[in-house]
């Protein structure tokens, strides 16, 4: 199993991901359960930090379509590795947006959860979200 840490400056810095986010999390979560892709997707505003999981071609397919995507500029991969379990195990994709309650989650009880999950999770997992998730 592949597990890919990314962070990408979004287009949000003319507002367009704050408004697309509900959208993306939608289709995201469907093409994740069809593709057996799993993780956690944050938004400040200006940035996407996003960790995804799943068979090596599921996400080398995600991939490709998040380096097409318009809504992404400047894709850095902040991790590549393979994993025998998944850190997200059935997240087919979360959002946490740093001010609003979103996907039926309260702010504050997503970022329990995270941090639950987060609590066995890799370092380098820990390590950037801790840096900009966690201190939301």
């Amino acid at each position: 199993m592949r597990q890919v840490i990314y962070r990408s400056i979004s287009t949000a810095a003319s507002g367009l991901a704050a408004d697309d986010a509900p959208e993306i999390l939608k289709v995201a979560k469907a093409l994740n359960g069809v593709d057996g892709i799993t993780g956690i997707l944050y938004i400040d505003g200006q940035n996407f930090l996003q960790v995804i999981e799943g068979e090596a071609e599921s996400i080398a397919g995600l991939l490709e379509r998040l380096l097409a995507d318009p809504r992404h500029m400047d894709i850095a991969i902040l991790s590549d590795t393979s994993i025998d379990e998944r850190e997200f195990g059935d997240w087919t994709m979360v959002q946490r947006d740093p001010v609003d309650d979103i996907g039926g989650f309260k702010a504050d009880d997503f970022d329990e959860r995270m941090r639950v999950l987060l609590f066995t999770a890799s370092p380098q997992t820990v390590e950037h979200f801790s840096r900009l998730a966690l201190a939301a």
